[in-house]
């Protein structure tokens, strides 16, 4: 992805909330969630690409759409309790 613009334009955008994480694990975890979203979601971020807003919002939605399913995942787990 390193040649891809779009993704640049990404990172180059939120690399001020990465650079201000407190440690290199929290820092590298953000990039990997935005590496991943922007894999998975890459045709829907893209079509919202002609600003810099436009391109954050949908990114943004992506990881919170990722999120959430995570979170949803998590709690069926604990809710069907130890096997």
């Amino acid at each position: 992805m390193k040649n891809d613009k779009i993704y640049q334009r990404i990172i180059n955008q939120l690399d001020s909330i990465v650079s201000n994480l407190n440690s290199e694990e929290g820092k590298q975890l953000m990039l990997r969630m935005i590496s991943s979203c922007y894999h998975k979601y890459h045709n829907a971020i893209r079509t919202k690409s002609e600003s810099d807003t436009e391109l954050l919002f949908s990114t943004i939605m992506a990881l919170l759409i990722e999120q959430s399913q995570e979170v949803e995942r998590l709690n069926s787990i604990i809710r069907a309790g130890p096997n």
